[in-house]
């Protein structure tokens, strides 16, 4: 076990609390690396997790052989994460607000009026409802985890991967600011789309 992978998730823990991407019911972080998944408890608040209560399980038999909690129900949305692609490091599994809002509405979140959006996302998809907690809930996402590192879950919340658990945190932080300033355009008038143009040099990168 590596003690500082278990560190860099209680810092992640402790700034998505603060940023209130989850809580003690809703979220879950975790880590790939050498052959073991490092893994937030179930039902535990993040914000107060200390370095026994990170779960430790063998990545192929998923045996706990460490943490002194049982681990978040959702470890099949982790683990089929880190079948789906070899590059993926973390996963972050939250509830932002504004993300989850889109979520319960199956609306992916795009525009053509947002040049941060298209340039480091090109757009945030739906997948279809699947039960939380079971295995269900990966299927439906796992042809959008192919291609985007942030996919939401209907009726649920979304899933961001990364190569570690700080680029998956700073996507996860990033997707919910750019959801949220998407929100309050419409509330306020209508965005106003780029040209053509502009739009197919951001989507390009």
């Amino acid at each position: 076990m590596d003690i500082s992978i278990i560190k860099d998730i209680l810092q992640v823990c402790r700034r998505l609390d603060q940023k209130g991407l989850v809580n003690a019911y809703e979220g879950n972080i975790s880590v790939r690396q050498n052959g073991l998944i490092y893994i937030t408890p179930a039902g535990k608040n993040k914000a107060f997790l200390d370095e026994e209560a990170i779960c430790v399980l063998e990545e192929g038999s998923l045996k706990q052989i460490g943490g002194k909690f049982p681990p978040s129900s959702e470890v099949p949305l982790h683990v089929n994460s880190y079948q789906t692609r070899s590059n993926i490091g973390a996963v972050i599994h939250c509830h932002p607000p504004y993300l989850t809002a889109f979520a319960l509405d199956h609306r992916p979140v795009k525009t053509k009026a947002y040049p941060e959006m298209m340039g480091n996302f090109k757009e945030i998809p739906v997948a279809p409802y699947g039960r939380p907690g079971t295995s269900d809930i990966f299927e439906p996402a796992r042809k959008y985890i192919e291609k985007y590192d942030g996919v939401l879950l209907a009726n649920h919340g979304i899933l961001v991967v990364g190569k570690d658990v700080y680029n998956a945190m700073n996507k996860a932080e990033a997707m919910e600011a750019i959801a949220r300033v998407l929100s309050i355009a419409e509330q306020i008038g209508k965005p106003v789309d780029l040209p053509d143009d502009e739009c197919a040099f951001f989507l390009a990168k």
